[in-house]
């Protein structure tokens, strides 16, 4: 099962690439906008349940603000800064608020 998922994501993610590139800019804009409301609605939920992903949220969109408009940053891709971004924020917040594993019964 797990070598049919690498493949069918390789797949999609060639699609996507190629889709992106005939389709108009206009259209890949719209895509790219409701790729962020798509993950908007998966992060905002979890965030009104548990304060400290809230938190999370917030210290993201504060530290990509940051990183956007930085001089010191410019030079590095919007891609790789979200990547490094990640690292970062998801490494702090699992060393300060680690989750409790719950055992099996």
């Amino acid at each position: 099962a797990g070598r049919h998922q690498q493949q069918h994501h390789t797949v999609i993610v060639a699609l996507g690439v190629l889709m992106g590139n005939a389709l108009p800019i206009r259209v890949v804009s719209a895509l790219s906008v409701g790729l962020y409301g798509m993950f908007m609605a998966c992060i905002i939920p979890e965030g009104k349940k548990n304060k400290i992903v809230a938190g999370v949220i917030v210290v993201s969109f504060v530290l990509s603000y940051i990183f956007n408009t930085l001089s010191v940053f410019a030079g590095i891709s919007s891609g790789v800064k979200i990547m490094i971004l990640t690292v970062i924020i998801s490494l702090a917040a699992a060393i300060l608020f680690p989750v409790k594993e719950e055992e099996n019964a």
